[in-house]
């Protein structure tokens, strides 16, 4: 549960959240629920670690289009 604690700090930081918020609340309430959304962001975490054990310094750019599309968001022209 540590590890999910830290999580839950940084993306209520990202959000510009206080970690003691209704939204960050309600996400950790919602972590503590959801086996899914755990699982999720466990993956994210380990995904992230792997990269860092690679060293690279840019992803390459076909794992980053594909990134952006799984997450759907837009990237700066």
């Amino acid at each position: 549960m540590d590890n999910c604690e830290k999580i839950l700090e940084k993306v209520c930081e990202d959000l510009s959240e206080d970690i003691n918020s209704k939204l960050c609340n309600e996400l950790r309430d919602h972590l503590e629920d959801c086996d899914y959304c755990r699982s999720q962001i466990e993956s994210m975490r380990d995904t992230v670690s792997l990269f860092k054990c690679l060293d690279i310094k840019q992803v390459p750019l076909d794992i980053h289009q594909r990134l952006v599309k799984m997450l759907n968001v837009e990237t700066p022209e």
